[in-house]
């Protein structure tokens, strides 16, 4: 397609709708024009001009080409730079480790550059990008790491320590990422991949639009954690879409072409919100990304005012405590134009203080791991007006219904139902579960298993979840997997997992233990779950009780009534140490 800068921006009158700024920028003759496209014999919304795989969407990169396109910790890399670097390894992936189109290789590392080069040379090398998450433990990642088939893994120094033991049974092969040299045959150092003046550009191995491009892990209502995969025409579709919105935003803001975009990086690469609309979406509009080592308030305001950073965007969480941070007023944060969200809920009264405290435009994004990122936006005026809402569904190239979820009917405007979402955007399937997947994604819908209600203007409202699933800052957590773990305890009777709320996290994990014992202690649950469950999994709050769970008429176990009962608790704690549990 033509460059983002060969877009003319008409001038536009106050206050116009994003959706009909959306209609203009897709309208027929426009370089986004959108048309019908049939897909495995569903019609779906389609960019009539979408390159047709990654590989040609990364080198709309090398139009930004000097500018700056990443910082981290003192280095610096230009687009130009980025390009290149990807370019190599990815011709190194193909001829010195044998990777073929289909070819799983896995990346399990924090937020780092390399990061980047990585995705971008898998994915252009007709590979399919397996992203693992950073804080899963050895188990979680054994786990992933055999049911996608992955052999090759990127990861950093963490993870290589971690998947060393099991590199020879599982006949793993590494790539290290700012570690040292081992001098171990399977662990290869990616630095000299990187800097190697070898050949340029990206190989030219065949991809096609429909062939798959990444995996990514969800926890699921099942305990075991699912890949949604991903193909090349989905992922090409997630980025036009958000450079529509963006163009549309940049409209209706009036925003100038001389202002620079700079992105603060907190959340992860591994997430569908890092990947997507972060990582990848800054690379193809030109979005300077600020890399952060580690969450804190104070290091985002040092980083703000040093590389004049103008969005951030992370779960909730992240920005509540960036508004509340008490020494914000030390820094210039006078760059930063806008906070976003997604991954969890924002309390409604967070948004007027993000706007107050900070002086930005707060705006909220709802999508899933099986949705690619897409889903619904909120933002400026209307985020104003409608606090609880997660925003409106962006015509043609996102629509979302509500469903009566069993006899599967749709529900009037207002009533309450499961969200169905309808992109091209949506995954293709959870990779080896057909059963899943043809329960979750149903003539090119995908019911994401909450509950919500559209009110007569088209905003969306979420308002509970059908699939039992926590969701502690922006990390999906299976209260199946947890009890699992602590059911296999030693004198562990009987477990209920359940979401707790919280101001600050949206939700923490707490767990109600019938235990044979009455020493059994919260400190014996967390030295034997944590054997098995990444930190973020365990219980913050543990209720023990040594009589059996009470029961209801049908002989199962009351769990709604308990879960209301040690919710009242969990908030009676609260107001007592306020939020310090």
């Amino acid at each position: 397609m033509a460059g983002l800068s060969d877009i003319q921006l008409p001038e536009v009158p106050e206050g116009t709708p994003i959706n009909d700024l959306i209609a203009g920028l897709v309208r027929p003759g426009s370089p986004l024009e959108m048309g019908e496209v049939e897909l495995n014999g569903v019609t779906f919304n389609g960019f009539k001009a979408q390159p047709p795989t990654m590989r040609e969407a990364y080198m709309m990169m090398a139009a930004h080409g000097d500018k700056e396109a990443i910082y981290y910790e003192g280095e610096r890399y230009s687009f130009a730079e980025t390009l290149a670097r990807a370019g190599r390894l990815s011709h190194r992936l193909v001829d010195d480790f044998g990777v073929k189109p289909g070819d799983k290789v896995a990346i399990a590392m924090r937020n780092y550059p390399e990061y980047i080069f990585a995705y971008l040379a898998i994915t252009a090398a007709g590979g399919v990008a397996v992203l693992l998450n950073a804080w899963w433990g050895a188990e979680e990642l054994s786990f992933a790491l055999k049911d996608s088939g992955a052999k090759l893994v990127i990861a950093d120094e963490r993870r290589t320590d971690i998947l060393i033991p099991q590199a020879d049974a599982m006949d793993l092969t590494l790539i290290e990422v700012r570690g040292p040299d081992r001098g171990d045959g399977r662990i290869h150092a990616m630095a000299p991949l990187l800097d190697d003046a070898g050949k340029a550009g990206f190989p030219t191995t065949p991809i096609a639009p429909d062939d798959d491009a990444h995996m990514m892990y969800t926890s699921g209502s099942t305990g075991f954690p699912k890949a949604a995969v991903h193909t090349h025409r989905a992922c090409v579709f997630v980025l036009m879409t958000w450079v529509v919105l963006a163009l549309a935003l940049k409209m209706s803001r009036k925003i100038g072409d001389d202002e620079v975009p700079v992105a603060l990086v907190a959340v992860p690469f591994f997430h569908i919100t890092g990947l997507m609309p972060v990582m990848l979406v800054s690379m193809t509009l030109g979005r300077k990304l600020v890399i952060m080592y580690k969450w804190s308030a104070k290091n985002a305001c040092e980083l703000i005012e040093q590389e004049k950073v103008t969005g951030f965007s992370g779960v909730p969480t992240m920005g509540y405590e960036l508004a509340t941070y008490p020494d914000r007023h030390k820094y210039d944060l006078s760059s930063m134009k806008d906070i976003g969200g997604g991954g969890a809920a924002r309390p409604a009264e967070h948004v007027r203080l993000l706007e107050d405290n900070l002086k930005v435009k707060p705006g909220l994004g709802y999508g899933l791991t099986e949705t690619n990122s897409i889903g619904a936006v909120i933002t400026d005026e209307d985020y104003k007006k409608r606090p609880n809402s997660t925003g409106k569904a962006s015509y043609p190239m996102t629509e979302i219904k509500i469903m009566e979820p069993t006899a599967l009917t749709e529900m009037p405007q207002g009533e309450r139902g499961e969200i169905w979402i309808k992109t091209i955007a949506n995954a293709r399937g959870y990779w080896n579960r057909p059963e899943e997947t043809k329960a979750a994604f149903v003539d090119g819908w995908f019911r994401t298993g909450d509950v919500g209600y559209l009110d007569e203007e088209g905003f969306l409202f979420i308002v509970d979840r059908i699939k039992d699933i926590i969701i502690r800052g922006g990390e999906n957590i299976s209260t199946l997997e947890v009890e699992s773990v602590l059911h296999a305890i030693d004198g562990v009777e009987n477990v209920l997992v359940m979401g707790v709320p919280c101001p600050v996290m949206g939700e923490r994990v707490a767990a109600v233990i019938h235990r044979r014992s009455p020493d059994m202690t919260r400190d014996d649950i967390w030295a034997e779950a944590g054997k098995h469950l990444a930190k973020f999994k365990l219980p913050e709050a543990v209720f023990f009780t040594d009589e059996p769970f009470p029961i209801i008429a049908s002989g199962k176990v009351d769990k709604k009534g308990m879960k209301d009962t040690y919710r009242a608790r969990w908030d009676a704690m609260l107001k007592d140490k306020g939020d310090s549990a």
